[in-house]
């Protein structure tokens, strides 16, 4: 014991407290990159697809600043990313935990836009009885259009071609550009209206305007090669596109390099040269051993 009548281990303690305490209040960036590292780190593996690895380092994220909304927002995400992978009836707590996540990004920063939309798909994508609604999702839809005209008219006409109402999801998307023209997203939706009605010419041309205002846009680059393969048009373009979007780093919204080799096989058996479209349709079933389109179009060639 000393004088202060604490045994010497309690005291050494409470030191070592009070100036761990102190250099961290003279040191806060250290905390916060330690932060921003896991939230990094977390948006790579949400971008890998792996989903449990990029909940771990939010939820780290969150424990260490739990005021910021954008921690909250991408802890959502990837809650709703593995319940997908793990199934929906596996994961029924993991639904309740995606809701609490974006509402309290939203609760945190009523200007976070991404995390409205976020919130949009949820209600939108969950079963009724697990607390989809359409309501909700409006209810979002209309804080996102006051906010941001042109995000609003876009997640709309989203909505709308899930619902498989294309000449509406077109009207929403041309609403769209008209609020900002500058914006080379609903260029691109309007173009995946235009594939589906066959409107092949309207579709590249569409996708060039996004590309204009953003020459590495990853998904505008994977559609042109998408629409050449589908189509049968401008081949050589369609397939410089997809061999430079395999040089991408894509992000979640943008196709898997599996997709890319799949439609690039099917470039190549347009071309008339079955022996690079089987090379193609078995790096997309290397990458990716579920990719079924892949495999039935094996099935085709000679």
């Amino acid at each position: 014991m000393n004088r202060s009548g604490r045994p010497p281990f309690v005291v050494r303690a409470g030191r070592w407290w009070v100036a761990t305490v102190f250099a961290l209040a003279l040191s806060p960036a250290l905390f916060g990159q330690d932060v921003a590292v896991s939230f990094s780190q977390g948006r790579e593996q949400f971008r890998l697809r792996d989903f449990s690895g990029a909940v771990t380092n939010f939820e780290r994220a969150v424990a260490a600043d739990p005021k910021n909304s954008k921690y909250h927002q991408w802890l959502g995400r990837a809650l709703g990313f593995q319940a997908g992978q793990r199934g929906i009836t596996s994961s029924l707590v993991a639904i309740g935990k995606v809701r609490t996540e974006l509402d309290q990004a939203i609760a945190l920063d009523p200007n976070n836009l991404e995390a409205r939309v976020d919130l949009i798909v949820f209600y939108q994508a969950v079963p009724r009885l697990l607390g989809g609604s359409r309501a909700k999702a409006n209810e979002q839809l209309t804080e996102v259009k006051a906010r941001d005209p042109s995000l609003g008219a876009q997640t709309e006409g989203d909505m709308l071609g899930i619902e498989k109402k294309y000449p509406e999801a077109e009207h929403c998307y041309r609403k769209a550009i008209r609020a900002n023209p500058s914006r080379p997203m609903p260029y691109v939706r309007l173009a995946l209206v235009q594939q589906q009605n066959k409107q092949w010419d309207l579709a590249f041309a569409s996708l060039q305007r996004a590309l204009a205002l953003d020459p590495r846009l990853p998904l505008a680059i994977y559609q042109v090669g998408r629409t050449g393969a589908m189509s049968g048009e401008r081949l050589d373009l369609a397939e410089q596109s997809l061999m430079r979007y395999l040089q991408l780093k894509p992000d979640l919204e943008s196709p898997s390099p599996s997709a890319a080799h799949f439609r690039l096989g099917n470039i190549y058996q347009k071309k008339g040269d079955p022996a690079a479209a089987r090379a193609e349709y078995n790096s997309a079933l290397n990458l990716d051993p579920k990719n079924k389109e892949a495999r039935e179009a094996l099935r085709t060639l000679p």
